[in-house]
């Protein structure tokens, strides 16, 4: 896990798995929530190699907000 800068606004996600899931996962992948961040990070940086011209450009696709409304916190 990364240390994050104080002043960088965070989300924190939740993912609803059955405990057999979870338990699977971690078999395989002991520090599971490392191994998402990682994942996440690695999209990100090939999302940003792939369309370096449209990286600051509004999506196309629903945002979030407009797909799944507001945010509940």
């Amino acid at each position: 896990m990364t240390k994050l800068d104080a002043k960088q606004l965070t989300r924190t996600l939740t993912i609803e798995l059955p405990e057999s899931e979870w338990a699977a996962l971690r078999s395989v992948e002991p520090d599971a929530i490392g191994w998402l961040q990682g994942r996440i990070r690695e999209r990100l940086h090939a999302s940003a190699e792939s369309e370096p011209s449209r990286r600051f450009e509004t999506a196309s696709r629903p945002t979030g907000d407009s797909y799944w409304g507001a945010d509940e916190y």
